[in-house]
């Protein structure tokens, strides 16, 4: 049970905490609303918007920690620290809210430098649905962890096509994709051989459009932090809890 002193530090940071997360919903709402008369528009818009995103997923990343050692304070004072700790840590881990470490995989997916006369540059781009093929296939082999570039992937992280980026979890990336994946490498590596769509990638794809694809068996990896909201915005506990 925490103790009294910590109840207002805590009812505090989860209150800011929810707060920034509303601003963070709000302002990926206003990027989406946002639709300018001139390109040159666009893109101050998108580099404001991702500026400030990048403010507040850092801001969320204190207040979790900031949270996380006011939780083991109060349980330190009730003498059940190391309980505490331990589950906490587990949850987090299951959120996808902490960075870890194993062995695994790393899979570099990189577009292609030359294209063909007269060939569809498309061919020659590694797209989202490349990328979600791999990610897929990774976790039907057992991966525990994935991130993309650095960011984590969990049970809502959206994968899609924007222009010439990559949107995951709302964050351009660019090629190359790296992906880490945490599990055991040999049958990480075979799940993704096996997998229809992401074998073309390193084998029809690769020879035909000069794709720069690579898989690696690493000793260690590290998978990072989910950096985004948690909250649910539709779901709620069935037995009517907060």
């Amino acid at each position: 049970m925490v103790g009294a002193p910590f109840r207002p530090a805590l009812v505090l940071v989860f209150g800011v905490l929810g707060l920034l997360i509303a601003v963070s919903f709000n302002t990926t709402s206003r990027l989406a609303e946002a639709r300018p008369s001139r390109a040159s528009d666009l893109v101050e818009v998108v580099r404001e918007m991702e500026e400030q995103r990048g403010e507040l997923q850092d801001r969320l990343a204190e207040l979790r920690t900031e949270i996380s050692r006011l939780e083991r304070d109060a349980a330190e004072d009730s003498g059940i620290r190391n309980s505490f700790t331990h589950e906490l840590d587990r949850v987090r881990q299951a959120a996808g809210l902490s960075e870890i470490r194993g062995p695994g995989v790393e899979v570099v997916l990189g577009d292609g430098t030359e294209v063909a006369a007269g060939a569809d540059p498309n061919d020659y781009l590694i797209h989202d649905t490349d990328i979600a093929s791999v990610v897929n296939a990774l976790f039907v082999g057992g991966a525990e962890a994935i991130d993309v570039n650095g960011e984590r992937i969990i049970a809502n992280t959206p994968i899609r096509c924007a222009g010439t980026t990559i949107l995951v979890n709302s964050t351009r990336l660019g090629s190359p994709y790296v992906i880490r994946a945490i599990g055991d490498p040999a049958a990480l590596e075979q799940a993704v051989a096996a997998d229809e769509s992401a074998s073309l990638l390193f084998e029809a794809y690769k020879t035909q459009f000069g794709l720069q694809v690579s898989l690696s068996k690493k000793a260690e990896v590290t998978v990072a932090a989910y950096r985004g909201s948690v909250r649910p915005q539709y779901a709620k506990p069935s037995d009517g809890g907060v």
